[in-house]
């Protein structure tokens, strides 16, 4: 049972916390309850042989190569990631000046300075911003159906094209000068799908979309790469809190389970790994990615979704 972390042990008093998942959630959570004045006897089980989850930054190419997260969006004092970086020295004196904290972009990403079509041939600028200007109207239009009765179309995708559509059908240019607008815009459809984290915008419900709060800050990447967060969350923890290539199998609640180390004490929480190690616990974070828990009925995890508690939020339709 491989474990890591920082200089301190794990005390062996307070309830018996496990937090399942050893991502940037987890490692957030696992600090957080650090710092509770019960100071629970915690565990964070990760089934992979290292910490961070989606974050990981490779150095083996003569470089820091980013794997996952790239950079930080909304890079203010409202935006805890980036409070982290500052606080474990990852960023510049650019990205930790004021002036840069307060820039308002509206969570529209910037202009490239050149873009070029599939043929090769560079786009000019004032087509590429003029597209940008209508695309990004339209977005901030989307979030006007927050408290709708009714939003017109289901979807942030459905919406965009059929005002754009619209708006396509009055251009005046050429046929080449229509087919290339048309093309730069699908590829800020494109960009839109990253920051929202979808395939398809037509998978991004119109109604609640407002909901989502947008940081000042230009978005910046750390350059010596997002792993430092990790790294600096992990400098912070009990030696022995991390253990490492335990993939959990099943969640067993709601009993009264016994571990012959702790005689005399029962637990309502068992989690089961997959190489058949138990840990009795009297509560389980559960920080693992949504999709592997709700992909099937019986899945890895063993949970059930109806056993779930509900969420007690009006909204949980953008996660």
């Amino acid at each position: 049972m491989e474990s890591s972390g920082g200089d301190a042990e794990t005390p062996s008093f307070g309830p018996r916390v496990l937090v399942v998942g050893g991502g940037i959630a987890g490692l957030g959570a696992a600090q957080r309850l650090c710092r509770h004045p019960a100071f629970p006897r915690l565990r964070v089980l990760e089934a992979t042989a290292r910490a961070g989850g989606r974050i990981r930054s490779e150095r083996s190419f003569g470089g820091v190569v980013e794997i996952g997260a790239h950079w930080i969006h909304g890079p203010s004092q409202g935006n805890p990631v980036f409070q982290l970086a500052a606080k474990y020295g990852l960023l510049g004196e650019k990205e930790l000046s004021a002036e840069n904290q307060l820039m308002e972009t509206g969570g529209h990403v910037g202009l490239p300075s050149v873009s070029y079509a599939s043929s090769g041939g560079s786009v000019s600028l004032e087509l590429v911003a003029e597209m940008a200007t209508l695309f990004y109207s339209l977005v901030d239009q989307t979030r006007e159906f927050l408290h709708a009765a009714e939003p017109p179309v289901p979807s942030v995708g459905e919406y965009l094209k059929k005002e754009i559509s619209q708006r396509a059908a009055r251009w005046t240019e050429d046929e080449g000068t229509r087919k290339l607008k048309l093309a730069v815009l699908d590829s800020f459809f494109s960009l839109e799908c990253c920051v929202s984290g979808a395939h398809s915008m037509d998978l991004v419900a119109l109604a609640p979309f407002g909901e989502y709060s947008v940081l000042p800050g230009l978005d910046c990447t750390l350059p010596g790469g997002y792993q430092g967060l990790i790294d600096g969350i992990l400098a912070s923890l009990p030696q022995d809190m991390m253990v490492f290539n335990k993939p959990v199998k099943t969640v067993h609640w709601n009993g009264s389970f016994q571990e012959a180390t702790s005689p005399g004490e029962t637990f309502p929480v068992s989690v089961e790994c997959e190489d058949g190690t138990r840990f009795p616990a009297h509560h389980v974070v559960l920080t693992v990615p949504l999709g592997p828990p709700t992909s099937s009925v019986g899945s890895s995890l063993g949970l059930s979704p109806s056993s779930w508690r509900r969420c007690r939020t009006p909204r949980c339709s953008r996660l």
